[in-house]
């Protein structure tokens, strides 16, 4: 955990910061495993560069038993060889997990974390604070500009922003980095999750994320989705809050799950699910024989684009005559992943609307 804090914590304890979570979910990770017989290592290595948050991360540190901690107080540009040298000495069959989860955009030059995005095997989740980033990257000041240049690690994502303006401009920004990231190391796969301001219909950051396998997909795609429903009761909550505060009024609260249709998320999963839809047909069209684990990857890379939707997709082509799927055997009802099933054009004739 590259910006470990913590910040903003309620609990004495820590029980809400973000490296308590953390070596929390892994304790329990470790557990799971040990009673299928495998007993894993943790070792986790935690960086804090201000004073007062690193007294806490090292008190947290010092109590905690069932993992290996490490914690250094250093920025993290300055410490990219010592995580490096972290992993190293954990064997031959480490895996680590790279956290990098910053307050803006400085501090992770692409440059600079290369080496740390390059270890293989390994995987990158990183915080992209869009909002911040969105507001200043056509900036003229001269020392934002150089910060977004070491960000991105290229003036280009000027040229393929410049005429964009709204969420076309804030998609192509991230698309961008996720570009930057895909090849500086060497990822097979990179996807995004979109978070929301809790009060406000903008966004707050995306998540990016970056891995070598296809299962590293299906299981940050599976936590979007429970992460989106989440959030989105949050985010009722906190606006009914705000209301309540302005009116001095209290509202009936409903009991189920909340309702998001016509609202600000509901307009944001069409937008990807159309560009989704858009991207996979292109695919198929260009290629004319698309397999499905192509398909997949290339629907799932969007936000709040879930695998359902790819397979309605292909039934709704299946049905209208433009495709048909191949290598399935007769028990096979939908196509899978890394199984030989392909998808046959029959027709470029096929609208693509969601």
């Amino acid at each position: 955990d590259c910006f470990s804090g913590p910040w903003n914590v309620r609990s004495e304890k820590l029980q809400d910061s973000s490296f308590y979570v953390a070596a929390n979910e892994l304790r329990r990770a470790k557990s799971t495993h040990k009673s299928n017989g495998r007993d894993i290592r943790l070792r986790c290595l935690f960086l804090e560069s201000a004073s007062a948050p690193y007294q806490q991360l090292l008190r947290f540190a010092e109590e905690t038993t069932y993992a290996e901690i490490k914690t250094l107080k250093a920025e993290f540009e300055d410490s990219v060889d010592d995580v490096v040298s972290f992993v190293r000495a954990g064997g031959r069959g480490s895996f680590p997990f790279v956290f990098v989860d910053p307050t803006g955009w400085t501090g992770f030059a692409l440059d600079v974390i290369a080496p740390l995005l390059q270890l293989n095997p390994g995987e990158v989740l990183i915080n992209f604070m869009t909002g911040h980033i969105v507001r200043f990257a056509e900036s003229s000041d001269a020392a934002i500009q150089k910060s977004f240049n070491r960000l991105f690690g290229t003036i280009d994502y000027r040229s393929r922003i410049q005429s964009l303006s709204g969420k076309d401009r804030e998609d192509e920004l991230v698309r961008c980095y996720m570009d930057a990231i895909r090849e500086t190391g060497g990822f097979k796969h990179v996807c995004a999750a979109i978070v929301l301001h809790p009060e406000k219909d903008r966004t707050h950051f995306h998540l990016i994320y970056a891995t070598r396998n296809l299962k590293g997909v299906e299981v940050f795609k599976q936590v979007e989705k429970k992460a989106m429903e989440v959030m989105e009761k949050a985010r009722a909550d906190a606006q009914q809050r705000r209301r309540e505060t302005k009116t001095g009024q209290a509202e009936f609260a409903f009991d189920g799950p909340v309702s998001c249709a016509g609202s600000h998320y509901e307009q944001l999963r069409d937008r990807y699910l159309r560009a989704a839809k858009d991207h996979v047909w292109a695919l198929l069209t260009e290629r004319q024989r698309l397999l499905f684990e192509h398909a997949w990857v290339g629907a799932l890379q969007f936000p709040l684009v879930w695998e359902s939707d790819l397979k309605g997709w292909i039934e709704e082509w299946k049905s209208a005559g433009c495709i048909r799927l191949e290598g399935l055997s007769s028990s096979d009802r939908v196509p899978k992943r890394e199984m030989g099933h392909w998808l046959v054009l029959l027709s470029t004739s096929e609208g693509t609307d969601a």
